[in-house]
């Protein structure tokens, strides 16, 4: 019974501590990575914009569902589970070389866009995305910096891309940083 009763402490200590850190974090931060692919832009541009077919290569998702927003641009929603959808949208669009996306739904614990630039360099494409995020929650935000990492969700996207294309992942990373507390 004492030792249950030391481990329930310990635990809620910690939930304690890392709320207390969570919170004093900013809210907003932006990360960027990039990698070297041998292909085409246009060739990426094409994986990166056929949302319906993320599954066959993105190995968090479930399924996607594919829609068009309200004003004609697609969306798309991401299922990696039965109680986890989240919705995106296309918010600016340039062939092959630029594509904008973020999360469609305000009332998530974050909100998020993804920048991403596909310039041609020596016959090889370089892949550059932009995150910037605002999480709400300090839980949250204490796991995305302490634990996953701010670059954590783009390098896993850029690994399972280099993979898709037959090719090894050498991700750098370019930044990290607070907009604001």
């Amino acid at each position: 019974m004492r030792i249950a009763l030391i481990v329930v402490l310990s635990l809620v200590l910690l939930l304690a501590v890392a709320l207390i850190i969570g919170s004093r974090l900013p809210k907003t931060h932006v990360a960027a990575s990039r990698i070297r692919l041998r292909a085409r832009p246009e060739e990426i541009w094409r994986i990166l914009t056929d949302f319906e077919h993320y599954p066959d290569w993105r190995l968090g998702l479930k399924r996607v569902e594919v829609c068009q927003g309200e004003d004609g641009k697609p969306m798309w929603i991401e299922v990696c589970s039965r109680h986890c959808k989240i919705p995106f949208k296309v918010v600016e669009s340039r062939p092959p070389h630029w594509l904008v996306t973020q999360i469609a739904d305000p009332k998530l614990p974050l909100v998020g866009r993804w920048t991403y630039e596909l310039e041609e360099e020596n016959g090889t494409t370089v892949v550059t995305i932009t995150e910037t995020d605002r999480i709400f929650h300090p839980l949250f935000r204490f796991f995305t910096r302490y634990v996953i990492s701010y670059h954590g969700a783009i390098d896993v996207f850029l690994t399972e891309l280099a993979i898709k294309l037959g090719q090894k992942a050498e991700i750098e990373h370019l930044e990290a940083r607070y907009q604001e507390k």
